[in-house]
């Protein structure tokens, strides 16, 4: 019974090298463009999430969850593992075209400086800080290996940054994102200054600005004030409410 027990434990390391290679794809896959779409939809409405309440009210540390429906409510308490995911929400904000590097920064900076203050135990920090009090409850070594994770994750990302252009390639992707959450809040038929904006970005798409000083020459037609789409905005915000 022995013999073939160490025999596989003796292969395990030959079988967990062959399991851990990648995959080659039968063929190439691509999306649609409603797919494309979805997807950046999504992404900027869970980027939203942390542009909304990760800021000075909760000493830069994401609350754990918003309750939207019915009554209400955010949680004002957070743990290693939502702490590592606010940071790379903002390295993902950067590279989706959702914000500029300065602003990646300053985000990360704050809550590294706000982590850098909590009560920790044997190195470990604690689940379940008050984001308010920054009072801790418990130690979750769990969450404290995902945290680990994400910090070994962020730090090549904020290392690229220096041989990065000024200008993010994907602004424009990152406007055409947002563009698509602030038309489907407005409803249907989409209001004529969201569809000016909407045809001013598709055509700077098919040609961006190769350089800052045209990006900069065009950037007003960019502008949600240049089509009404702030005021659009505002409506259609007031309207939800």
């Amino acid at each position: 019974m022995a013999g073939p027990i160490l025999l596989l434990w003796l292969a395990s390391p030959a079988i967990a090298w062959w399991m851990s290679q990648p995959i080659a794809p039968r063929h190439e896959i691509r999306l649609s463009a409603a797919q494309i779409r979805f997807l950046g939809s999504i992404a900027r409405k869970t980027w939203a999430f942390f542009d909304t309440f990760v800021g000075p009210d909760d000493h830069w540390l994401p609350p754990d969850n918003h309750q939207a429906v019915r009554a209400e409510a955010l949680a004002h308490r957070t743990s290693p593992t939502n702490m590592g995911l606010a940071l790379l929400a903002n390295l993902s904000a950067y590279d989706f075209g959702y914000v500029p590097a300065g602003q990646l920064l300053e985000r990360t900076a704050r809550t590294l400086g706000t982590m850098a203050t909590l009560e920790r135990h044997r190195g470990h920090f604690f689940n379940w800080y008050d984001t308010r009090s920054l009072q801790p409850v418990y130690v979750s070594t769990v969450d404290s290996g995902n945290l680990a994770g994400h910090l070994l994750t962020l730090r090549p990302g904020l290392i690229e940054l220096p041989d990065q252009p000024i200008l993010a390639p994907r602004w424009m992707h990152g406007l055409m994102d947002t563009l698509v959450v602030l038309e489907d809040a407005a409803g249907t038929p989409a209001p004529a200054a969201l569809s000016r904006f909407q045809d001013n970005l598709d055509t700077a798409l098919k040609a961006p600005p190769a350089t800052l000083l045209r990006a900069w020459r065009a950037a007003p037609r960019y502008s949600p004030r240049s089509s009404g789409a702030s005021l659009t905005a505002r409506r259609s915000a007031g309207h939800r409410r």
